[in-house]
Parts: structure tokens; C-alpha cells; sequence
């Protein structure tokens, strides 16, 4: 293996590693948006399911709370859009770059054969 393949190898390494790296980091915000969205989505369901006077209801209704959280949750659902598309950004350069991985370990062998 020449030397500059050898070069490249550990150059190409060390980008596999950032997108490692990235990837991963990815995928954990977007659990955590997930989570974010659940959690909504549960309070929302209490808010539903409790059995209110008239008096609740209507300070409830004045303050918006059922509309915020509403609002919170296509705002959530919206970042769960974007992580997904970064997470599927992350996942297509970590691919590209075990691709060049890959051929820069076939072009060695070639040499070496």
C-alpha cells in the first residue's frame, strides 16, 4: 500500500468518525424532540379526558391553554421534520464516506496484487 493511500485511508477514517459522530448526535435529538412531542401530546390528552366545571373551562378557554398546546405541537412536530432530515443527511455522508472507504481499501489491494 503506498503511502499516499495510506494518507488518504486515515484521512477518510477520520471523516467516518465525525460522521459517526454526528449521526449519532443526530439520532439523539431527535429522540429527544420525540419525547418532547410525546409529552405534549400527553398533556393534551389529560386536558381532554378531565372532567371540568364550567368555570375551569372557560378560564381555560381565555387563556388559550388548549391552543398553545396545540401550537406547541405542530411547532414539535415540525422540528421532528427537520431532525429526520438531518438524521437521513447524517446517515447519506456516513454511507458516501464508507463508499470512498471502501474503494480507497480496494485500490491498495489492487496495487498490491
Amino acid at each position: 500500500m503506498s503511502k499516499q493511500n495510506r494518507v488518504l485511508l486515515k484521512l477518510v477514517a477520520l471523516k467516518r468518525q465525525r460522521a459517526e459522530q454526528e449521526l449519532a448526535i443526530a439520532q439523539t435529538r431527535l429522540r429527544e424532540v420525540q419525547a418532547g412531542l410525546a409529552d405534549l401530546q400527553a398533556q393534551l390528552a389529560a386536558a381532554d379526558t378531565m372532567q371540568m366545571d364550567f368555570q375551569t373551562l372557560s378560564l381555560s378557554a381565555r387563556n388559550g391553554h388548549v391552543q398553545r398546546l396545540l401550537g406547541k405541537l405542530a411547532d414539535q412536530q415540525a422540528l421532528i421534520e427537520q431532525t429526520e432530515t438531518s438524521v437521513a443527511a447524517a446517515k447519506e455522508e456516513l454511507k458516501r464516506i464508507l463508499n470512498s472507504e471502501d474503494q480507497l481499501i480496494t485500490m491498495g489491494a489492487d496495487t498490491r496484487a
